[in-house]
């Protein structure tokens, strides 16, 4: 489903299908609707389709796929605000997220109490809350 051009819009890199269910409730109460890429691949697709402020990267994806895909998201040309997430056990994994351009990599627990406000912070400004024109 497009979303149309009235609603603010974030690209979420994940395969867990429960997690994406969460994520996307929560962007659904702050106004973004996500769009959801599975690899690094259709994560390129989606920016160059339309271009998100913010990327959210689960580094857990299959065959290292969550460092790859941080690394396709830091360099394609619209530049968008990198944040991804991790078992907090997973130290090295999330060291790799880090290397590979991510803004930030969270604790996947810390990551899904925050991300409200991670959506409000970082992601696109909904047409109710859009910032005044400076003047």
């Amino acid at each position: 489903m497009e979303p149309s051009s009235a609603t603010a819009t974030v690209v979420a890199v994940i395969d867990d299908l429960i997690f994406e269910t969460k994520i996307r409730a929560t962007a659904r109460a702050v106004g973004v609707e996500v769009r959801t890429a599975r690899d690094a691949a259709s994560l390129e697709q989606l920016l160059d389709q339309a271009a998100s402020p913010l990327v959210l990267v689960d580094l857990n994806l299959p065959n290292g796929g969550g460092p790859r895909a941080v690394a396709s998201a830091a360099a394609h040309a619209t530049r968008p605000y990198l944040i991804a997430f991790v078992s907090h056990v997973q130290a090295d994994l999330a060291r790799a997220g880090l290397l590979a351009g991510a803004h930030q990599v969270l604790p996947r627990s810390r990551f899904a109490v925050e991300l409200s406000q991670l959506l409000q912070e970082h992601g696109p400004a909904p047409p109710d809350r859009a910032p005044e024109p400076a003047g």
